[in-house]
């Protein structure tokens, strides 16, 4: 069966994703895959410096029974990736993969999926050069948006209790997209982040700017049918707030290793800001960048492009959250053909 492989994002990352690492690096065959990893992670903390990774990425002791504190974006998005190449490692996973296709950050693995590498040492080569481009894009994010503190009366004013503390993106569900807009049109730093289905949207940019949107137009958020909700995330993504994200990364690219080119992609990726086959794009490193930092994604037209595109059948979610999965759905639902949607797990790999 025709299937295309599915990356979430942070948007989807659960309470268990240290558990499914521990689970994956338990396996004896994944033993080189974490070595790799790890070595990769430390490299990164070293080029970084104390500064910008205070603490570093002691991945190998939370994985070995130490538990971590709760994980900002820059921890969770480097586990999120991780847990997803390691799923990558054998090529025939999977069966008759025809495609990939990430949701925000999940793009850097549909990259490395759509490579397709055939060696172990040829994928744990490309999967270090990964990893490190993650953490330290991630890094740079978080340097890119300080904290400006927020103001005691509005988040004072937020009722507590609905999830996560107020941060710097927040979910609206039950909103129509040129509803919302509307809204945003007198808040100049907040931006439409990411269009994940008809009426499940993100709002993206600094907590004090959210706070105030969500005061200012309380009647409307508020109203039966709609829900607002802050993200766990601790950087803005899909924010012309990091702007600047791309260039600073590409300073760092002699550190990082050399990155696929178009020309080595053995299958289509897609984008996820609209219908668009990454085979084709300039550079995939500066796709990643501005797609995951700086670029609103348009889910609904890009998922149904894809899925066409490819003729797949099937898509085959490989997690770590539901996130991707459930808006798949969702955007699916209307459409001309009938596409299973299911998680990689539940998959033995062929062979």
């Amino acid at each position: 069966m025709r299937s295309l492989l599915l990356f979430d994002g942070l948007g989807g990352t659960n309470d268990h994703l240290i558990t499914g690492l521990r689970e994956l690096r338990a396996r004896p065959e994944n033993a080189a895959f974490f070595h790799a990893v790890y070595r990769a992670l430390d490299e990164s903390v070293d080029y970084l410096g104390p500064g910008a990774a205070p603490t570093g990425w002691p991945l190998e002791k939370w994985l070995g029974g130490v538990e971590p504190p709760p994980l900002d974006s820059v921890a969770a998005g480097v586990c999120v990736h991780v847990h997803q190449l390691c799923l990558l490692q054998r090529p025939d996973a999977g069966g008759d993969v025809v495609a990939a296709l990430g949701h925000s950050i999940g793009l850097q693995a549909a990259v490395v999926a759509g490579v397709r590498a055939r060696r172990l040492d040829e994928f744990l080569a490309l999967a270090v050069t990964s990893v490190k481009l993650v953490a330290v894009s991630l890094v740079r994010a978080r340097q890119a948006v300080p904290d400006r503190g927020t103001d005691p009366d509005l988040a004072a004013g937020y009722r507590r209790g609905r999830g996560a503390a107020p941060g710097p993106m927040a979910s609206v569900t039950g909103m129509r997209r040129d509803e919302l807009t509307a809204l945003l049109a007198d808040s100049a730093d907040v931006a439409l982040g990411l269009a994940n289905a008809p009426t499940a949207h993100v709002v993206s940019g600094p907590t004090a700017d959210l706070l105030a949107l969500r005061a200012r137009h309380a009647d409307a958020f508020d109203r039966p049918g709609v829900t607002w909700a802050f993200l766990p995330n601790t950087i803005p993504f899909h924010s012309p707030a990091l702007a600047d994200v791309p260039a600073r990364v590409r300073a760092d690219l002699d550190f990082i290793g050399p990155a696929p080119t178009p020309d080595r992609l053995a299958l289509p990726v897609y984008a996820g800001d609209g219908p668009r086959d990454l085979r084709h794009a300039d550079d995939l490193v500066d796709e990643y960048l501005t797609q995951v930092f700086v670029r609103p994604i348009d889910w609904e037209p890009a998922v149904r492009h894809a899925v066409a595109d490819a003729a797949a059948a099937q898509v085959l979610d490989c997690g770590p959250g539901a996130g991707a999965r459930r808006f798949t759905r969702e955007c699916l639902r209307a459409g001309d053909r009938a596409v299973r949607v299911e998680s990689f797990r539940h998959l033995r790999p062929a062979g």
